[in-house]
């Protein structure tokens, strides 16, 4: 039985959660293409981080150009978008990569995209959730993936906005979901599949940021889980590719398309 079978035709539309985790982010491309290959409807979109950047360029209808200039990222590419502000806020401005995605997709209001979109950021002031889902769709996407201490934070009415993944990496709560809409949430800061030997694991400042990182939000991402109960969840594992490694666009495209693959599978079967 596949997957568009197995769910029915009251379930076609899906309200879709993605979440953040840096270059793997870049599989919400592979598991849109998946989606929407099969046969389902995306109504809303919420998301966090690059999930808030990938959604954003989805609901925006502006998914096929984006996916063409990160696969063609190499290395250099890649670090020459990096705008080094060696500031005590953050390492990177960020400047430089949100003007890149304006020349190749204009910025436009949310409340005026085709799809009703939602990012999710942090107040660094109050510790309070912030959600933008109005106003400009590269303001809502750089204040998501303000990651502490990489990029240096948005200052917005008052408030002082980093990375969403610090309180909701998961969004499920935020997505617009109509009666009969299939929740479906793509996780690609899941747990790894086994953990990694004490004696094999290098420590450094790099690793213990990320990996202090993703503990806080796999154990977040798994609340939210339990409270909202997503219809299907796409998993990709924290260890499956580097937080940085944009570079390997194309790969991580296919390893999202794979992953919507088996998790729609094992709903098809009832697992």
């Amino acid at each position: 039985m596949t997957g568009e079978k197995g769910m029915g035709a009251k379930k076609r539309r899906v309200a879709l959660v993605l979440g953040g985790g840096g270059a793997r982010g870049i599989a919400h491309i592979g598991a849109i293409g998946e989606l929407e290959r099969r046969g389902f409807e995306i109504a809303a979109v919420a998301g966090t981080s690059m999930g808030a950047l990938v959604g954003g360029m989805y609901a925006a209808g502006h998914l096929e150009p984006f996916r063409e200039w990160m696969c063609a990222l190499d290395r250099y590419k890649v670090f020459s978008l990096v705008d080094f502000a060696f500031s005590s806020e953050g390492l990177v401005k960020g400047d430089r990569v949100i003007a890149a995605m304006k020349e190749l997709v204009p910025d436009v209001r949310i409340e005026r995209m085709p799809l009703p979109f939602a990012a999710v950021a942090a107040d660094l002031l109050t510790g309070r959730e912030v959600v933008l889902d109005s106003g400009g769709l590269y303001d809502a996407i750089r204040a998501s993936i303000s990651i502490p201490s990489v990029f240096r934070p948005v200052r917005r009415d008052g408030m002082v906005l980093i990375d969403g993944g610090t309180v909701n990496p998961l969004p499920l709560n935020r997505v617009r979901r109509e009666e009969g809409d299939l929740l479906i949430a793509v996780d690609v800061c899941a747990p790894f599949a086994a953990a990694p030997a004490a004696g094999k694991v290098s420590l450094n400042y790099y690793r213990m940021l990320t990996a202090s990182s993703q503990i806080m939000q796999q154990h977040i991402a798994g609340l939210m889980r339990r409270l909202y109960r997503p219809d299907v969840v796409v998993e990709l594992p924290a260890d499956s590719f580097s937080m940085f490694e944009f570079y390997r666009s194309e790969e991580i495209v296919e390893a999202g398309r794979r992953a919507t693959c088996e998790a729609l599978e094992r709903r098809a079967a009832g697992d």
